[in-house]
């Protein structure tokens, strides 16, 4: 799993840990899915200014 951290237009902050992240088919909303495929949160589009990569576990265990 990686751990994503977003931005709000409110200046809110906020960590989501999820396998990846999609956008749903009319492109509203940001899906945040864990491993298997289980949606674990969702986001509107319209509120957010960022979503960055902060730590990807599973990368990181590889690379160890």
């Amino acid at each position: 799993m990686a751990r994503y951290f977003i931005t709000f237009d409110n200046g809110m902050k906020a960590p989501v840990a999820a396998a990846k992240v999609e956008q749903n088919v009319d492109g509203s909303e940001y899906r945040f899915l864990d491993g298997d495929g289980r949606i674990v949160a969702y986001v509107p589009v319209i509120n957010v200014l960022s979503i960055i990569l902060t730590e990807d576990v599973a990368a990181k265990a590889v690379g160890d």
